[in-house]
């Protein structure tokens, strides 16, 4: 992966779960649309004036509309990355990468499921064309909220097959025994379908669970996958954080590829 630009270190993986009441409501309710309000307090972000700006939750995909085998370059996912100020007033980019894409990129460990065996192979061997940038929603603050967002082109085909693989491996292995160098934990895995976001998107979450408390308390995260046309936009926020934001973030960013790669208005 070449580093392009970037202050510091991102605190977000790239790959995203389910815990605390936000992603469990996230998970178990179909509308990606439930207010702040009916969030817990705790799981707020600290400052509530530098919330992220209000976006929609449904972008139109471009499938018919664009030509299904068309790849874009680098250079063209790093120019329709977001800027900072898109993530809120405070938020700064700690990072942007270009390529290293793929090597089984995505949250999880499936490794102690026999049964998807096949599907993390596939997954595995999956490479595109890519871009990522790491934002800090809160600068300074040792606990702030992260966010990544990761751009990958392929044919339209191959980013199909690459959401069906995430939602086989989590239907296939929704409770995985991991081993860990304190004890085996139990990782927890759901995804669903969010209606009306590009040509497709979802929703997974996961968490682990065990004797050891440093899981047991452990934060759950969240993932959003959105397909447009034969784009993949990834967003991944830091544990704990409301998928609201993420849903919105990955909204926002749906339709800048609408706008900017395939340049298609609305």
């Amino acid at each position: 992966m070449r580093t392009v630009a970037g202050a510091g270190t991102a605190g977000c993986a790239v790959a995203v779960a389910v815990l605390l009441a936000g992603c469990a409501d996230s998970a178990t309710h179909p509308d990606p649309q439930r207010t702040a309000a009916a969030v817990h307090p705790d799981q707020r972000r600290t400052a509530a004036s530098d919330s992220p700006p209000a976006a929609p939750s449904t972008v139109p995909g471009v499938d018919g509309e664009a030509a299904p085998d068309r790849v874009f370059t680098e250079a063209d996912l790093k120019a329709a990355l977001l800027p900072a100020r898109a993530f809120g007033e405070r938020a700064r980019v700690t990072g942007t990468s270009l390529g290293g894409f793929g090597q089984g990129h995505g949250r999880g460990d499936w490794s102690g499921c026999a049964a998807a065996r096949d599907l993390r192979e596939e997954q595995f061997a999956f490479r595109g064309t890519s871009a990522a940038r790491s934002v800090s929603l809160d600068p300074g603050s040792e606990d702030g909220e992260h966010v990544t967002v990761t751009l990958v082109s392929v044919p339209t085909g191959r980013a199909e097959r690459y959401l069906e693989i995430r939602r086989q491996l989590n239907k296939t292995c929704p409770d995985v025994t991991v081993d860990t160098d304190a004890a085996p934990v139990q990782e927890i895995h759901k995804a669903r379908d969010l209606s009306a976001l590009g040509d497709e998107a979802l929703l997974e979450t996961s968490r682990r669970t065990g004797s050891d408390v440093e899981y047991d308390d452990a934060a759950p995260s969240c993932i959003v996958d959105v397909r447009v046309g034969g784009v993949l936009v990834m967003v991944d926020t830091s544990a704990g954080s409301d998928p609201d934001h993420s849903v919105s973030f990955a909204a926002n960013m749906a339709r800048r590829v609408r706008s900017a790669l395939y340049r298609t208005d609305g």
